[in-house]
């Protein structure tokens, strides 16, 4: 299992997404973070954006969000959230 840890814009649109209620995206956000943690090497529903970039995209009714990810380099159990806004490939 791998440790999910924010970039601080990342967590800026966490903590936005939670102020507003947003609760139906935040769940699908959890969901897919919980699927990342449990198997970060597991390519189901990931795109590559090379450079060892990888995004996940989120969707509930209305709006299409977006998580890039990383490995850490130092570290195989170690992924960093670079990136969570609306999906801009969308």
């Amino acid at each position: 299992m791998a440790t999910v840890e924010f970039d601080p814009q990342p967590s800026q649109a966490y903590a936005a997404l939670e102020k507003a209620g947003a609760e139906k995206l935040l769940d699908a956000i959890d969901d897919a973070i919980d699927a990342l943690e449990a198997e970060p090497g597991s390519a189901t529903g990931r795109r590559s954006f090379g450079g060892g970039l990888w995004g996940i995209p989120v969707r509930d009714r209305t709006d299409d969000w977006l998580i890039i990810w990383e490995r850490e380099p130092t570290s195989d159990d170690l992924i960093i959230i670079r990136y969570l806004g609306t999906d801009p490939f969308a």
